[in-house]
């Protein structure tokens, strides 16, 4: 009886390996393939908004820590904040980056406490619409500052980054102070009036009525000259 037995286990044994050489031969396998991997895809999270009524004419301030931001005109004299966060931050999260947004009688006041360590992301991108005839007060710590289609007095400092401003008009400035720690001053207005070596620096009278107070720490500062087309 026990040699009947093994006898038996050896004809299974044998094919068994029979099987598993034919199976190699033609390419196949015993081992179910893996199966392909599904990326997942997520919607992106919308952007935060917060938009107030604001009189033409007004002064907007702004304080931000880190990150690149827009000044754009507003279509209708509105101030509208949007931070499109890049990451998927909850709404809690993004709100809390707003520390302040205050519109009283002719002065809105903005305070952003952006994060510094976006997760491997793109930074948050920060969009903020003013009315296109009015002041502004901004300062930015560490990132890039551009500004287009506001007429009006500015007094805008960046830290770190580069600071452009696109102009309205090419006349409407009169006392022009523009100057950088470490960086290139690229004024129009004022061809070939830069001084200095590792920064530069410029402080000219213009014909127009606007003032401009430009610095910037370690960056470039450009004046984008008015295109009438």
């Amino acid at each position: 009886m026990a040699s009947r037995t093994l006898g038996f286990c050896c004809v299974v044994l044998a094919a068994t390996v029979s099987m598993a050489a034919a199976a190699q031969s033609d390419g196949s396998s015993l081992a179910p393939a893996n199966p392909p991997r599904v990326k997942l895809k997520f919607d992106q999270p919308p952007p935060m908004v917060i938009d107030k009524p604001m009189a033409t004419g007004s002064t907007v301030v702004l304080d931000m820590n880190v990150g690149d931001v827009k000044i754009l005109p507003s279509p209708n004299n509105h101030v509208r904040l949007e931070i499109d966060p890049k990451a998927f931050y909850d709404a809690e999260t993004v709100a809390g980056w707003v520390h302040r947004f205050e519109v009283a009688a002719n002065r809105a006041t903005i305070d952003l406490e952006m994060p510094k360590n976006n997760h491997g992301h793109s930074s948050p991108e920060v969009t903020l619409y003013v009315p296109a005839n009015g002041d502004l007060k901004l300062s930015l710590g560490v990132g890039d500052l551009h500004i287009t289609g506001i007429r009006g007095d500015k007094d805008l400092h960046v830290g770190v980054g580069d600071l452009t401003v696109a102009l309205s008009d090419d006349a409407e400035y009169g006392h022009v102070v523009l100057s950088t720690h470490i960086g290139d001053v690229n004024d129009p207005l004022n061809p070939g009036g830069q001084h200095g070596f590792l920064g530069k620096d410029e402080d000219f009278n213009g014909k127009g009525h606007y003032h401009l107070r430009a610095t910037v720490g370690v960056g470039d500062l450009t004046l984008v000259p008015h295109d009438p087309s």
